[in-house]
């Protein structure tokens, strides 16, 4: 019996059909919109496992897209909430733990001086494009293909075309095609492009992932960070770096930690809040002055929301005083070498790409570090990659859809082990 017919999901599936009736495809974010063989419904998370509605147990490598850094139901994060709850959840006002939070992450961070709160990465980023143009007196975004940074018309754009640096930037339904006259898309690890694309003087700044997560896991090529910075320096522009994916995964001081150079402006959400809804633009003083005055506009009814806050304190404070990362990389490690070592013995083309930190990408085509997106696309075999994970899945292991896996501190060497082992046989079926 395959998995498209097998009993073992059946209560997602009427779950699924009950969510239809009153939900628009029965999710609340698209990227949910393709579980196989049916979005999944789960109940109960702890540590590094899921339970769904049919009680099929998960070894869990989504994390939720990346944020569960300390696995489900933390118990120092649980606890700092249930604290939180007693004295209130919204006050239209200021409460103790926004300057608590505040401090640590401008502590952790040497390159930041000062920040504002919001809930998602999306928000940020356009405060991030606001801040860039009062500051520049430009007007123009330049992002990269295969980058994300939210799903709103000021940076949205179809992420999966290239386009001469100048060309329209081609666009999804019912987008605008006004705002999109603002953004100028380059491939990944380019200079030579993007130095064409500063031939255009009205430029605000540079946006991008420092590590490309969200198609494969590219990481700059050698000194292309430093040729970006040094050519906003040139032209006046600001250096954006998104860390909504990175941040806290390549280390507590993330990927400008990693590779040694940060930007102007940085973006942190997903594993800040260990779940709770929290997003962090921080930056210097004086790029947050016109905000702080008013004068630069920031607003939200939920931003800075009491328990979001409490769950960014005691994840900062566990992640500082506990330092989980040389373990987090240790098993990162062991699961990348397990998996190349099957594919080593069993032949069947998976590809492992693993920079560092605790993330890593599985794939299936040709071997080799990857620069771009269109280069990524080229050499890997989505289909495979599909079956591979609806195999893992159906034997308890579930990655992301796209074939990214995050270990969390939740996660322990008899775990990888058993995952590699379903590895093992997921690999087997192909």
């Amino acid at each position: 019996m395959t998995a498209a017919n097998s009993p073992r999901y059946d209560h997602s599936r009427t779950e699924h059909a009950r969510r239809k009736k009153v939900i628009a495809g029965g999710v609340n974010s698209n990227v949910r919109l393709h579980g196989a063989p049916v979005p999944l419904t789960f109940i109960r998370g702890e540590g590094a496992l899921l339970w769904d509605v049919d009680g099929n147990a998960y070894i869990d490598y989504a994390a939720g897209m990346g944020p569960m850094v300390l696995g489900h139901n933390h118990p120092s994060v649980t606890a700092a909430v249930k604290e939180s709850l007693v004295s209130g959840q919204l006050f239209a006002g200021q409460h103790q733990r926004e300057a608590e939070f505040a401090e640590a992450l401008v502590d952790a961070l040497p390159w930041i001086e000062s920040i504002r709160m919001g809930m998602s990465g999306t928000e940020m980023d356009l405060l991030a494009v606001r801040i860039a143009r009062a500051a520049t007196g430009h007007r123009k975004i330049v992002r990269f293909a295969g980058h994300y940074h939210g799903w709103l018309d000021p940076l949205f754009v179809d992420m999966s075309v290239t386009t001469d640096p100048l060309a329209p930037v081609p666009l999804t339904a019912g987008q605008s095609a006004s705002a999109a006259t603002d953004v100028i898309m380059c491939e990944w690890n380019d200079l030579a492009q993007l130095e064409r694309a500063f031939e255009d003087d009205d430029i605000a700044g540079v946006l991008m992932e420092p590590v490309m997560c969200n198609v494969g896991l590219i990481p700059p090529s050698a000194g292309y960070l430093e040729g970006v910075k040094a050519l906003c320096r040139h032209h006046g522009a600001l250096f954006i770096v998104d860390e909504v994916i990175t941040g806290f995964r390549l280390g507590l001081r993330g990927a400008q930690g990693f590779y040694g150079i940060h930007g102007d402006i940085s973006i942190y959400a997903k594993a800040i809040a260990s779940g709770f809804p929290l997003a962090v633009l921080a930056t210097s003083a004086e790029l947050l002055a016109g905000v702080g005055s008013g004068e630069i506009n920031h607003s939200g009814t939920y931003n800075a929301g009491v328990s979001s806050v409490a769950a960014g304190v005691a994840t900062l404070r566990f992640l500082i005083d506990n330092d989980p990362y040389p373990q987090m990389d240790r098993l990162t490690c062991q699961l990348a070498d397990g998996l190349r070592r099957l594919d080593a013995e069993l032949g069947v083309g998976l590809v492992v790409d693993h920079i560092g930190g605790s993330m890593l990408q599985t794939r299936f085509g040709k071997p080799g570090p990857m620069a771009s997106r269109a280069e990524f696309a080229a050499n890997s075999d989505d289909d495979r990659l599909a079956r591979f994970l609806g195999h893992l899945q159906d034997l308890g292991v579930r990655p992301t859809s796209r074939g990214l896996w995050f270990v969390s501190a939740a996660h322990d060497e008899a775990l990888i082990d058993k995952s590699l082992e379903a590895a093992r046989q997921a690999l087997r079926q192909l």
